[in-house]
């Protein structure tokens, strides 16, 4: 009974919290607050896991999908072959996955961890709240999508599939600039 009790508090602080970031998003996944999806992303710079430092301005001119993700998150965890997929498609097309572990231990232990799902994009390492300062995560997994001008276009909360990531990248790969409202997600199904 306390555990359902706990669980029920976390939810409504999860959802509290999320409409502080979000802006309004329905039921449905209705729109987000327009000025957050076309700010620029932030360009801090991020362990990398061969020692050295990355940032989003070195794939400035690539559409990329940034996913934030943990070693210790099952959602995540079916997610992972979706972006093993979709880097397949997107380095076809001058794009990429950028992922950020958070949270997730010694970096020997998320190369292992690598290894074992087949990620072959780059991965960058992180503390829970520095993602939520530069990225405003709200939960894991969290994306997003950034355009080649380095600003961020739109934003899943949840496992997504490759398909839905896929269609929404190529509007960005494509024309660089379409016209519909950026929109937030839910998670796809994924692994169901």
């Amino acid at each position: 009974m306390w555990a359902g009790l706990v669980l029920a508090g976390i939810a409504a602080l999860v959802v509290a919290f999320s409409a502080g970031y979000m802006g309004s998003a329905g039921a449905e996944g209705g729109s987000a607050d327009a000025r957050w999806l076309s700010m620029p992303a932030s360009e801090a710079e991020f362990a990398t896991l061969d020692g050295g430092t990355a940032s989003l301005t070195d794939h400035r001119g690539q559409v990329v999908i940034l996913n934030l993700w943990g070693t210790w998150c099952p959602p995540c965890r079916r997610e992972i072959p979706e972006l093993v997929e979709l880097q397949a498609e997107l380095e076809k097309q001058d794009a990429t996955v950028v992922s950020i572990a958070v949270d997730s231990g010694a970096e020997e232990s998320i190369r292992s961890f690598a290894s074992e799902f087949g990620i072959d994009y780059p991965i960058w390492v992180s503390g829970t709240d520095e993602v939520v300062r530069h990225f405003r995560a709200i939960g894991f997994p969290f994306t997003l999508l950034i355009d080649r001008d380095g600003v961020i276009r739109k934003q899943y909360l949840g496992p997504q599939s490759q398909e839905t990531l896929l269609a929404d990248a190529e509007v960005w790969i494509g024309e660089g600039n379409p016209t519909e409202t950026p929109k937030y997600s839910e998670a796809s199904e994924v692994g169901s």
